[in-house]
């Protein structure tokens, strides 16, 4: 076991001072396409065949070239820009006093130490939902700022810090990255503070920054731009939106000036194929994503959103008076490449741009 921890801190010291020197962004940033150009290829605003990949939290753990990356850090921002990635997706959520940071979970205990934070605290353990684990919302920045993330295994506490967007603006800014950054934001608030932080570190931002938005938080493109006038929105349907909002005259609502829309359509003819093959038909960059288990025990297990353990996507069918899904096959490569999705949102984006390349499509 100490070589173990002697071999990983090792890794992460060299990394940290390869990221504090910028000299990572330095080995690739000449190769990669510029951050414009990236995301005008993702949003189709310019003339292109190739399917635009996203790497989900950054390239990190297992399909990161250094697999102790932990999800949602500056580490997994830098990696995805040395290897000149189309876009990453981070997720947000606000503290206690509203500070956007980088987090996947509502809750803290499945990616962090906060069990240090807290008098009596205890390491949280997502197989038995026991353990520290507050939600983002109930916690300051003051404290969240110190505390460190978890390897993905969740064996070892890295040195990273949790990141706020602030940070995470500043970072790109500061070590000359060119990778675009698309944020996955729950609540309005999350947007209005991701567009303000945007416009005070870029010039153009929505050159560089967009948001990924559900559908039932905006009901047009019009009342996105209201919050957020300078960064891209693309709103984000799912099947279970059918029976919360009217699907059809709200994605209508957002072509009318959105690029991009993503669609999830679970199977081939599914209940939203309809809806994704009007977007398309209208020439709008259509994406979905791409569900690869992120749990551990195998047999397709997912974290839920509170970092419990676990659930299967077959649990998520869903069913109303006008149909059911039977099957989720987005986990399937080729079944995402016949349905003609033009961008992919992946946590395997090395991988998958290998299979797109293979195929003429990246």
């Amino acid at each position: 076991m100490k070589t173990t921890r002697r071999t990983h801190g090792a890794r992460l010291a060299a990394v940290a001072v390869l990221i504090g020197a910028g000299s990572l962004a330095q080995v690739s940033h000449a190769a990669c396409a510029p951050v414009g150009t990236r995301m005008a290829t993702l949003l189709k605003t310019v003339p292109t065949h190739q399917v635009s990949v996203l790497a989900h939290r950054g390239l990190w753990g297992q399909f990161a070239p250094i697999e102790d990356t932990p999800e949602n850090s500056r580490a997994s921002l830098q990696q995805a820009n040395d290897q000149c990635m189309d876009a990453v997706e981070l997720d947000v959520k606000l503290t206690s006093e509203g500070v956007p940071v980088l987090m996947h979970d509502y809750n803290l205990g499945r990616t962090t130490n906060v069990y240090t934070a807290f008098r009596g605290g205890t390491k949280y353990d997502p197989a038995s939902n026991r353990g520290t684990n507050p939600s983002v919302a109930s916690v300051s920045w003051q404290t969240i700022q110190n505390l460190h993330l978890l390897t993905p295994g969740r064996t070892t506490v890295t040195g990273y810090f949790v990141p706020d967007v602030s940070g995470v603006f500043t970072y790109w800014n500061q070590h000359g990255l060119s990778v675009p950054m698309i944020f996955d934001a729950k609540t309005q608030d999350a947007v209005k503070a991701i567009d303000r932080l945007a416009q005070e570190n870029f010039s153009a931002p929505s050159r560089v920054v967009g948001v990924k938005v559900n559908a039932t938080l905006y009901p047009s493109y019009s009342a996105f731009k209201a919050d957020a006038p300078t960064i891209v929105g693309i709103p984000v349907f799912t099947t279970n939106m059918l029976t919360v909002i009217d699907v059809p005259t709200v994605r209508r609502n957002w072509q009318t000036g959105a690029a991009a829309l993503e669609i999830n359509v679970k199977q081939k003819n599914g209940l939203l194929q309809g809806q994704m093959d009007l977007a398309k038909k209208d020439g709008k960059a259509v994406g979905v994503f791409n569900a690869l288990p992120d749990a551990p025990g195998g047999s397709g297990n997912f974290y839920k959103n509170t970092g419990e353990c676990c659930y299967k996507l077959s649990d998520l069918y869903f069913s109303y008076s006008g149909g059911r899904d039977t099957a989720d096959n987005r986990g399937d490569w080729t079944y995402l490449v016949s349905q003609g999705f033009t961008f992919i949102t992946t946590d395997d984006p090395r991988g998958l741009i290998g299979f797109l390349h293979s195929r003429g499509l990246h």
